[in-house]
């Protein structure tokens, strides 16, 4: 095949069809502590895909996929993914029963794999020394210069030692190594369930091959649309200032304002710790919403007590992944530009850690965005998506926009802050009627849409 030819087919398809797959080679799951074994009808294996998807007959690498077999009659295969980007798929389908719902698991052949990078998939390699530095928004140029440098540094250093792999991490690549799966498993259509980060692989497999996807489940929904870094850091901050003022009473608020008028000046410390207006923002990030909020105010406010400080960072893979399929490469000065915009869209907590940590994790990071961001319209899918009405993680917003490109999309709400709706135990009755819904549409692919109450 010429190149030109090659080239036409890959703007046409978006990918060469994978080269027939030979079956799985089921066999005993390898030990996974500290799990416990894998019970009785799960078993592992692996499937060869190309590091290059448009060179398929180049370097090959082993993707780790896991089965639990339906228990009762099979109504079909069904893949999952629980995103991260950087999480083992295979383990959640290796610990079956305590993921997955009984209906789920009498109905479905149940396909977990560590996406490529990840895992026992040929994780990525890295210079450790280098993966400790924890992110501050850079105040002054020499700071995001150094941030920079490091960044740059750390992804020579994982390209180093993971080889061609490295460069060929987006999540586009790894939708064409769920249809390698597919194709291995001999199943005419798979079903798709994917969480968080994994929603973005389901959209991809949903753009790549829409006739071998039977049903769609998105919970959690990652926004491919977003193209620049302002647009991250302001859809963040609008949805953590969402999450702060549902969450923190008059009072409450006042005394974080308050905290935060001392952490401007330097004078906020709790014990040794001097605590920056930064970190603060992280910690009401990570709090917000949960049962520790109240104690973790009162704390700071008092010097006295336990604040359970953490680290600010970007995970290797959110970088090795995000960064490929994302635009947010910036510049000082337009970076503080967006910084202030988004301050000024969320005056209580002031940003949104996550999308501010992965912003900076990208920039100066080596590899190139081989899959930009992109808002394609998705036919032919019966879809439902699910989200928390308040997500500090994937925002509604997100939800929402992915929806309108999936014609006859399905909803599910869930009136309460969190990030992934469905999980085998529910407590709420709106956790409830949740697992009804996205339970009875893989089952059935009937999906009502719905809010789910309080």
């Amino acid at each position: 095949m010429t190149k030109l030819l090659l080239a036409a087919v890959l703007s046409l398809g978006g990918a060469l069809a994978p080269q027939s797959a030979s079956a799985i080679q089921w066999e005993k799951c390898p030990p996974d502590p500290p799990y416990p074994a894998p019970g009785e009808g799960i078993e592992c294996g692996t499937v060869k895909v190309p590091v290059n998807w448009s060179l398929p007959g180049g370097e090959q690498i082993k993707v780790f996929v896991s089965r639990s077999k339906a228990r009762k009659q099979k109504l079909g295969t069904l893949v999952t993914n629980p995103g991260g980007p950087g999480n083992p798929g295979a383990t959640p389908v290796m610990m079956a029963p305590e993921e997955f719902p009984d209906e789920i698991l009498d109905s479905f052949d149940i396909i977990g794999f560590d996406p490529r990078g990840i895992g026992r998939s040929h994780p990525i390699q890295c210079d450790d020394t280098l993966m400790t530095k924890t992110f501050t928004p850079p105040a002054t140029q020499t700071a995001w210069n150094e941030l920079v440098a490091h960044n740059r540094r750390l992804g020579e250093s994982c390209r180093k030692k993971t080889g061609p792999l490295f460069d060929h991490l987006d999540t586009r690549s790894v939708a064409r190594d769920v249809e390698a799966i597919r194709r291995a498993l001999g199943a005419e259509k798979i079903s798709f369930l994917g969480q968080s980060y994994g929603t973005l692989i389901g959209q991809h497999y949903a753009q790549l091959f829409p006739d071998k996807l039977d049903r769609l489940v998105l919970d959690g929904v990652v926004d491919h649309g977003l193209k620049t870094a302002a647009a991250h850091l302001l859809d963040g901050a609008q949805e953590a200032e969402r999450v702060y003022r549902e969450h923190l009473d008059p009072a409450q608020s006042r005394t974080v304002t308050l905290l935060f008028a001392r952490a401007d000046r330097g004078t906020l410390k709790h014990g040794k710790t001097t605590v920056t207006p930064y970190m603060l923002t992280v910690l009401l990030n990570q709090y917000l919403g949960t049962d520790h909020m109240e104690k973790v105010i009162n704390s700071l406010a008092t010097g006295k007590g336990e604040v359970p400080f953490s680290s600010s960072y970007a995970e290797i893979m959110h970088r090795a992944a995000w960064c490929q399929d994302f635009s947010v490469a910036t510049t000082f000065a337009q970076f503080g530009k967006a910084m202030a915009t988004a301050r000024k869209a969320a005056p209580g907590i002031r940003y949104n850690s996550q999308s501010t940590n992965f912003v900076l994790g990208c920039q100066g990071w080596p590899a190139k965005v081989t899959n930009p961001p992109a808002t394609p319209e998705v036919k032919g899918v019966n879809a439902l998506i699910a989200t928390y009405e308040r997500d500090l993680a994937t925002p509604k917003a997100w939800a929402g926009r992915v929806a309108a490109r999936i014609p006859g999309a399905g909803r599910v709400v869930l009136p309460a802050t969190g990030h992934i709706t469905y999980r085998r135990y529910a407590v709420t009755d709106a956790q409830k009627c949740v697992h009804r819904e996205v339970t009875g549409f893989l089952i059935t692919g009937q999906g009502s849409g719905t809010t789910c109450g309080s």
